[in-house]
């Protein structure tokens, strides 16, 4: 009797233990839908390793920033010999500028007015200053007075534009 309780409680045993392996296995097989849609995303936008308009938009949402178009003037923007774009970020607003290489925006970084505009290293005082990141290609300032906000769009820019 004792040989038969073991016998049946091992069968029961391999059995569970076959099927929670099936089940990995299923749940494995199975791509969630949003790595499924990331091929598809990299062929719309592709990785050069410098920083585009779809690049940038794409590190935004994916920092869960929420970026969309600002309807309105954002802030009042400098004249840095390229077209800004801008969107909104929950309150704030922001611009962003893309330049044919990293010396171009430099140079375009070097010519703001370092009271108005100050980099994302630097507090803000009651002034209201709009931060400067800057990073390969691409400058951007943002017109928030959260620093919370200022270190996350901070750290999604200086992360780098994806490489190829």
């Amino acid at each position: 009797m004792d040989l038969i309780r073991r016998a049946l409680a091992l069968a029961v045993c391999c059995t569970a233990c076959g099927r929670a392996k099936d089940a990995v296995r299923d749940t494995s097989a199975v791509r969630p839908p949003a790595q499924a849609g990331i091929p598809a995303a990299a062929s719309a936008c592709p990785r050069t390793g410098h920083w585009s308009d779809c690049q940038f938009r794409l590190r935004l949402e994916q920092s869960g920033l929420a970026p969309h178009t600002a309807r309105d003037k954002v802030g009042e923007l400098p004249a840095l010999g390229v077209n800004a774009s801008t969107l909104i970020l929950g309150n704030a607003g922001l611009a962003y500028y893309f330049f044919s290489d990293t010396l171009s925006r430099h140079r375009a970084a070097a010519a703001l007015d370092t009271v108005r505009f100050i980099p994302q290293s630097k507090p803000l005082t009651m002034h209201g200053e709009t931060t400067v990141i800057q990073n390969d290609n691409l400058l951007v300032l943002l017109f928030s007075h959260n620093e919370h906000q200022r270190e996350r769009v901070s750290d999604a820019v200086t992360a780098g534009a994806p490489q190829p």
